[in-house]
């Protein structure tokens, strides 16, 4: 038997001798693992008696009691893939690799730690967690809450699971993969039997979770599973879905759709200090659809005039074609511009470097984590190739120590049912001097300067499943996004229109000076008038002598803010990840605590239990 599979099977409709002329075809579906299997009623209009009817019912319950029997002694247990991803990452990674234990034969589910409660782990037999870490040292947000609850003392104890747990992190951080050190240490805790070692990826971790994926499969063939029963209960949402061929299978990060740039509009004003663009982007021809909160990846390019810098200097003959990471032969120009990352200076990349490099200085503190830091801190591959020659024998050696070009995530600003078959992004362009030099933002100055209209770029899109609408549209929402914080706010406001959703919506936006930052002004002014933006708070920072942020209005309409919060609202938070969002957090308690007459204590639980009910949404950054 199969392990899943759809069969249309024909029946005799005399007992004991078969007659193709009257047969009855039935439709079975099985799923494996004693899931619920339907046994087909018998169609009414049947040709068949009272007693073959009652003997072919009960034919038909023993042999699918039969096949169930046979997936469930025949088959392989069910591993539950959980992730923690604040940019998609680990969620990628957890659903590709459940696709591809389902194609070998185990029942493979990948699950969000903010949909946690759907997985008992004290019933599951096997486990992957992939995690990032995010700020410093704590869980991505859709694992806040799961994570929360994990390390509670009272958490029940998980002798019979066996999990690995692959971490994502940055090695420039001090708290490098550190949630995922917190969840493998609190599984061991528990009495969890880790069946494969724990890997730590850096930015650059395809080939790392590879190989930490090979392991885990190798391993877990090894694992007896013979006093395994393995069931799923009635209407288990983990279910098998049919897969598609491989012709149609969606675009998405390793199969990027090539999208056409439709307009690139200035959002700031002349004499503005910052620049800000409108990006609309075509997905005509694409079939992909996204919902508003979802985020877009974008493949960015770098700058030529770095590229070509660089190659003046290099100690190699440069005119020549190296392998890149992509198995791909081409030009080390081509490549440098399209495949790598010429501006991130990881410390896997300082090991790399010193190695092949004779300064005494370097080798002297390359060991030392304090020094190496400041060597990295606002330097760029360009500044080692100045200061720190290496003796590299060719371009293939130079391109081996250097890190892929990863794409660049953006939230999205639209929605798709008010901009049909487009999505646009609201993207600031990143422009700095440091060390002595002009730094460019690769995907900004890419995006904003580099991507002419109607020339197309790679993307992919992304669900956010942690930054979502109610769904309930009589609900009231509220908003708070400064800066480039407001794209995904504009996609709310639109699809809030678009639904005629009959909550009401308040928006806080911030920005320095009014006459030149005020971004999507004439939109938000028409919404107004239309009445689906029933309240607009602005704070423009440097219009007076004292600064005034979002959080400062919040203080501001603090009771205000609270009746809306009582009265069962929706708040969103996007933007600075830093400062602002703690301080509108911050804002929002004490709202709670002054007008709602709680305690500081009581507000807090009040707050985690908004964010439990989902009331309360953070995409920052």
């Amino acid at each position: 038997m199969h392990q899943l599979g759809h069969y249309r099977a024909y029946y005799p409709c005399r007992c004991r001798s078969v007659n193709l002329k009257n047969a009855v075809a039935f439709d079975i579906h099985y799923v494996p693992f004693s899931m619920a299997i339907h046994i087909p009623d018998i169609p009414e209009d049947a040709p068949l008696d009272a007693d073959q009817r009652v003997w072919l019912q009960g034919w038909l319950a023993e042999a699918i009691k039969a096949a169930e029997a046979e997936s469930v002694t025949g088959g392989k247990p069910r591993v539950v893939l959980m992730f923690g991803s604040e940019s998609g990452n680990a969620q990628a990674l957890s659903e590709g690799f459940a696709e591809r234990l389902r194609e070998s034969g185990w029942q493979a589910d990948a699950v969000d730690m903010g949909d946690s409660e759907k997985v008992d782990l004290t019933k599951e037999h096997l486990l992957l967690v992939l995690t990032s870490t995010w700020g410093e040292g704590d869980p991505p947000e859709n694992a806040v809450d799961f994570w929360t609850a994990f390390s509670q003392d009272n958490y029940p104890k998980l002798d019979g699971l066996k999990y690995s747990v692959l971490a994502l992190g940055d090695t420039n951080y001090a708290d490098f993969c550190e949630m995922g050190r917190k969840f493998d240490g609190r599984l061991e805790q528990l009495g969890a039997e880790r069946f494969a070692p724990r890997v730590d990826c850096d930015v650059d971790y395809e080939d790392s979770a590879e190989e930490w994926f090979e392991v885990v499969v190798s391993q877990l063939d090894q694992i007896d599973f013979s006093d395994i029963t393995v069931t799923l209960p009635t209407g288990s949402e983990f279910s098998k879905v049919e897969e598609k061929p491989a012709a149609d299978l969606p675009y998405s990060r390793k199969n990027p759709f090539r999208s056409k740039l439709l307009k690139n509009i200035y959002l700031n004003k002349k004499g503005s200090l910052k620049d800000t663009r409108h990006l609309e982007l075509s997905l005509a021809g694409s079939d992909l659809s996204y919902e508003v909160g979802d985020v877009l990846g974008l493949f960015p390019k770098n700058d030529p005039e770095l590229v070509d810098e660089m190659l003046f200097i290099m100690p190699f003959n440069t005119k020549i074609s190296v392998v890149a990471h992509n198995g791909e032969k081409m030009h080390l120009r081509d490549a440098l511009i399209e495949l790598y990352d010429i501006r991130t200076i990881a410390k896997s990349t300082m090991k790399k470097w010193a190695a092949l490099c004779h300064h005494p200085w370097l080798k002297a503190v390359i060991d030392d984590s304090d020094e190496v830091n400041k060597i990295i801190d606002g330097r760029e591959i360009i500044d080692l190739l100045y200061d720190f020659p290496a003796d590299f024998k060719n371009a293939q050696d130079f391109v081996a120590v250097l890190r892929k070009l990863n794409p660049r995530l953006y939230s999205i600003a639209s929605s798709i049912n008010a901009h049909p078959e487009e999505v646009h992004l609201t993207i600031a362009k990143v422009e700095y001097n440091t060390h002595g030099r002009h730094r460019k933002g690769v995907a900004s100055t890419f995006a904003c300067d580099r991507l002419e209209t109607g020339k197309r770029v790679g993307i992919f899109l992304q669900g956010a499943k942690h930054f979502k609408l109610p769904e309930d549209t009589t609900r009231d929402v509220i908003m708070v996004g400064p800066g480039t914080g407001i794209a995904p706010f504009r996609a709310f406001l639109e699809e809030r229109k678009v639904s005629q959703a009959t909550g009401r919506n308040w928006l806080f936006f911030g920005n320095p000076h009014e006459a030149t930052d005020y971004f999507y002004e004439e939109e938000f002014e028409h919404l107004q008038v239309e009445g689906v933006l029933n309240r607009l708070d602005l704070a423009w920072s440097r219009d007076q002598a004292q600064k005034v942020y979002v959080q400062n209005k919040m203080d501001d309409a603090a009771e205000e803010l609270w009746k809306w919060v009582e009265g069962g609202s929706h708040l969103y938070v996007c933007g600075d990840a830093t400062y602002m969002a703690g301080d509108v957090d911050k804002a929002l308690h004490n709202a709670i605590e002054k007008f709602g007459g709680l305690s500081e204590i009581e507000a807090a639980d009040y707050v985690a239990q908004m964010k439990t009910d989902k009331r309360y949404q953070r995409d920052v950054y």
